[in-house]
């Protein structure tokens, strides 16, 4: 992020906001369901945010900020799925388990593997997702909401095997869906820009602005964004 600062105010916001989000899912404060729903999402966020604090000093040297806040944030998007069904003791596993598994995930897809994923989302997202999805089949238990189902951990091992089809159904969907879209964007406008575009930035392609047009350090230089670069790109994404 360009700025560490608002990306922690950003998050925290985000934190407050999913309590709402999830707990009000069970569309009533009675009963003890949205109450439930509020403490495992914010065991789940804390513990893997601290999980992937202390993954990243281990890895630097340093407790990163960023790996925190991007720790917080993947615990609240997988417990979400799991959120109404699971007790605080079990959120606190699946908080473990988000940490260490969506943290080695941005290793793998950006150090091992190459993908050019700048929020990380295909981890913080996308694995943190399946996780707390797959949960529900081993942790859900009807104790914590009558309305719901049990999992492995209380008789029910055919719910983690539902669990594990709605998963690859939806997997199929999003990757098959985007993989499709990308490919007609492709084809009528093109996915990607030219080097020389992306050396002058796209406020300036794209939108003749800079956002940093007042402070100097950030200042971009309007003369080179021309008319020959602008055709220029545009060859170029009709190649692509």
């Amino acid at each position: 992020p360009h700025s560490i600062p608002l990306a922690v105010l950003g998050s925290s916001l985000l934190w407050l906001g999913w309590f709402g989000f999830n707990a009000g899912s069970a569309l009533a404060a009675s009963g003890g369901v949205a109450g439930n729903t509020v403490i495992v999402t914010h065991m789940a966020s804390s513990v893997s945010a601290l999980i992937w604090a202390g993954l990243s000093w281990v890895r630097t040297g340093k407790p990163s900020v960023v790996a925190t806040i991007n720790g917080a944030i993947a615990g609240l998007a997988g417990i979400t799925p799991a959120s109404g069904f699971v007790s605080a003791e079990h959120a606190f596993v699946i908080g473990i388990a988000i940490g260490v598994i969506s943290y080695s995930g941005v290793v793998l897809f950006k150090e091992k593997l190459r993908i050019v994923d700048t929020l990380d989302v295909s981890s913080v997202d996308g694995v943190s997702g399946i996780i707390g999805s797959l949960a529900i089949g081993i942790f859900a238990s009807t104790m914590v909401n009558p309305g719901g189902v049990d999992g492995l951990l209380f008789g029910n091992p055919d719910q983690l095997w539902i669990q594990a089809v709605g998963v690859a159904v939806a997997a199929a969907l999003g990757f098959g869906g985007t993989w499709i879209l990308m490919q007609i964007i492709k084809h009528l406008i093109g996915i990607r820009v030219s080097a020389e575009v992306e050396d002058v930035g796209l406020d300036i392609s794209e939108h003749a602005e800079s956002a940093y047009s007042d402070e100097e350090e950030f200042m971009l230089d309007m003369d080179t964004y021309t008319d020959e670069l602008q055709e220029k790109d545009e060859i170029f994404r009709k190649k692509k």
